[in-house]
């Protein structure tokens, strides 16, 4: 615990006691370490270390919310973020059910899992891991052009405010994606794979190589006719697709500004009752946290449980307008993380029984999907979104894989795909985004129906 001579040198605690007699405010204070490895042509080309520190000061004055950021932790620089966040606050307007800052009163919990060795690791030991992915890659598909990233760091934020909240949490994370293609095949065939663990040590680099290569089609890949087919949905492809689940199902603005596609639909059922869906933060079976930006601390909460639709994350505002608790879901407030308001960060679906081979014989007729690439929103009320298929998509035929089909651009329901799901992997996978901002945790899925607008030449 901190001494009250160690707390009256804390520049963080001067800057909230600087505040004039009526307003209030937050802090977050950030410091990420980086480790990026990238690889191309099957060699090492770009490593890249990054260690950073960022400020975001949130200050409440007369009903008003104003936020800045700065990088300067100094005393001199805190003040001045916070003025700049009192400047902001006096042209934005009245926030009438803003609630006020939480003091530190909520019980934490036990802290969730971290690895020291993973925060810890060396740039050298981070390009191993990528050494051990090229090796992998390059010993299964000796003529392919490989090339992929390798991303290894931690992060380690404060959250205070001026109630007496002072909280601080971490996380490590450990992350790859690789390519196998063959340019010199007309049209050009490509495999894929990604994943991601919070100790390095269960990355499995050397697995996702070989899946890579593995995906890579011998033979060129047919042209098939646009329409709505059944198909597998491998894990990277699953994760897309839930991660805008995650913006536009149970994010906290949609739910409150009306654009929600769950928002008639909390309470009933959207889904078979093999799909639990939860966003638990906590879970090692993610990239975990204790805390939201806010200083909340974080929980399991129910987004489908076993088919029906549960509620939609807050955060102090969003709890505030729509007359709700807080589920600890606070994003960074300012931009852009913040204009898209509270969303779950670290969804986790529930697996199955279904090994791959089984869910492509239980399909029969249809298409294999390895991932989504250039995803877009169509129409966010109606959960409705495009992009195309990447980097490994099959023929279905009779139960089995048949051969590789020219990639095609999808146009889909996220509710439909959900009332579709027929069959769950057995196998679920950590596939972070970039630097861990979110986590999804899913198995492959098989799905009834899923339509495909139009074809492409590669």
């Amino acid at each position: 615990m901190a001494t009250r001579r160690s707390r009256s040198r804390d520049p963080i605690a001067l800057a909230l006691a600087g505040l004039p007699d009526g307003a209030s405010a937050d802090v977050r204070v950030t410091h990420r370490t980086w480790t990026t490895i990238r690889f191309a042509n099957g060699r090492i080309h770009q490593p890249h270390l990054e260690r950073s520190t960022h400020v975001s000061f949130r200050v409440a004055e007369d009903g008003r919310l104003g936020t800045a950021t700065s990088s300067d932790l100094s005393a001199v620089g805190l003040a001045a973020v916070r003025d700049a966040a009192r400047s902001l606050a006096h042209v934005a307007p009245v926030e009438k059910t803003f609630p006020g800052f939480p003091s530190d009163r909520r019980a934490a919990g036990r802290l969730p899992a971290f690895s020291e060795s993973t925060a810890a690791l060396s740039p050298e030991r981070a390009t191993r891991i990528a050494r051990s992915i090229l090796e992998a890659a390059r010993a299964r598909a000796p003529e392919g052009r490989i090339a992929g990233v390798v991303i290894v760091g931690a992060e380690r934020r404060r959250v205070a405010n001026s109630a007496g909240l002072d909280r601080t949490d971490r996380f490590s994370t450990a992350q790859a994606s690789v390519l196998v293609d063959r340019p010199d095949r007309d049209p050009p065939v490509s495999g894929w794979s990604e994943g991601g663990h919070w100790d390095h040590r269960r990355l499995e680099a050397e697995r996702l190589g070989t899946e890579a290569a593995e995906r890579v089609a011998p033979s060129p890949p047919a042209p098939v006719d646009p329409g709505a087919y059944r198909v597998v949905l491998r894990g990277p492809a699953m994760a897309t697709a839930l991660e805008y689940l995650a913006h536009l199902g149970f994010g906290g603005s949609g739910e409150l500004e009306g654009w929600s596609c769950l928002r008639r639909l909390r309470g009933r059922r959207i889904a078979p009752e093999i799909v639990d869906l939860a966003d638990d933060p906590r879970s090692r079976n993610t990239v975990p946290f204790a805390y939201d930006c806010e200083g909340t601390p974080t929980r399991r909460t129910r987004l489908i449980d076993h088919g029906i639709a549960g509620e939609a994350a807050t955060d102090l505002v969003t709890a505030g307008r729509l007359g709700r608790r807080r589920t600890g879901h606070a994003l960074p407030p300012e931009s852009p993380w913040g204009e898209w308001g509270p969303m779950p960060t670290r969804m986790i679906l529930a697996p199955g029984d279904a090994t791959e081979d089984e869910l492509v014989r239980a399909t029969g007729t249809g298409l294999l999907v390895t991932r989504f690439h250039y995803v877009r929103v169509v129409d966010p009320g109606r959960g409705v979104i495009t992009g195309m298929t990447r980097d490994g998509t099959y023929r279905i035929e009779h139960g089995a894989i048949a051969g590789p089909v020219r990639n095609l651009r999808f146009t889909e329901s996220l509710l439909t795909l959900l009332r579709g799901i027929s069959l769950l992997g057995r196998e679920a996978r950590i596939f972070p985004t970039e630097r861990a901002t979110s986590a999804i945790t899913t198995p492959a899925a098989a799905v009834r129906s899923f339509r495909f607008t139009s074809a492409t030449l590669f």
